[in-house]
């Protein structure tokens, strides 16, 4: 894939600079899923922290607005290049980024909601820059096939808050809706999604590509729950309106995917 010139430019001059190991792009762009609306997604890679006049002084020549030094989840440099299409530089140490691969990947620890979203993004990524190999050496490591340990970690974790325990979604979201509650409804009906995406990927052996396009990017799997589109539709629509009808629907969601869980025998 070819970048524009004003892209490139940045790329080459925040390659000089000492304290970068390898600049990587990543989301849509570099898994070539991109739109007209999408971004750069730019990992730049430090073994020592680059100080934000330096990193001024060379947006400065390339974008026509910045947001320097925004700490919301990572650092990052936010903005919009000379060209007109927006531009995320996150910072990130290459021996942060190996430790949590290992956690997930290869010592297989699962979270509740995004557990191989790291892995997705180093996988997917196309390497810019790459001053001692030590990226491409990451993605070489890190592409293997899906662990069995991880994928049933994944659904041990996530699957009982569906519905079978005490601080599952279902009953949560059920003393919400009787409350009317509406902002505990939409919250806790994201988060029941993150863990039932999880357990979707995970069956599915994709590693989880984020926050975006997840209905899509699940129907390429081979192992997917009966009517589950229609079954998210429905409970995002019953969650907007406050509909009791809301808790029928996770159970019939629940239980459609516990059909696939147990076929692939994780549950």
């Amino acid at each position: 894939m070819t970048y524009s010139d004003c892209f490139n430019a940045l790329i080459a001059d925040l390659s000089e600079l000492p304290q970068i190991d390898a600049i990587l792009l990543a989301g849509s762009r570099g898994a070539d899923r991109a739109d007209p609306s999408s971004d750069y997604d730019v990992y730049v890679y430090l073994n020592a922290a680059v100080d934000v006049e330096t990193r001024k002084t060379i947006t400065d020549r390339h974008c026509k607005y910045m947001e320097l030094n925004n700490q919301f989840w990572e650092t990052e440099d936010d903005g919009v290049l000379n060209d007109g299409v927006e531009v995320e530089l996150i910072y990130r140490g290459l021996d942060w980024i190996e430790g949590e691969l290992s956690r997930v990947v290869e010592q297989c620890q699962a979270g509740v909601g995004y557990t191989t979203c790291f892995w997705a993004n180093l996988l997917d990524s196309k390497i810019l820059f790459d001053r001692d190999g030590k990226a491409e050496e990451l993605q070489k490591r890190f592409t293997v096939p899906y662990p069995a340990a991880l994928k049933q970690a994944i659904v041990s974790k996530c699957f009982p808050l569906m519905k079978a325990q005490i601080p599952a979604y279902y009953h949560q979201l059920e003393k919400a809706l009787k409350r009317g509650d509406k902002v505990s409804v939409n919250h806790r009906t994201a988060e029941m999604f993150a863990a039932y995406f999880d357990m979707l990927f995970a069956v599915n052996e994709i590693p989880h590509p984020g926050e975006k396009r997840m209905v899509a990017l699940a129907g390429q799997g081979n192992h997917l729950p009966e009517q589950w589109e229609h079954d998210i539709d429905l409970l995002l629509s019953q969650a907007g309106s406050m509909d009791m009808g809301l808790l029928d629907t996770l159970g019939n969601l629940t239980e459609r995917l516990a059909e696939v869980l147990r076929a692939q025998n994780l549950i």
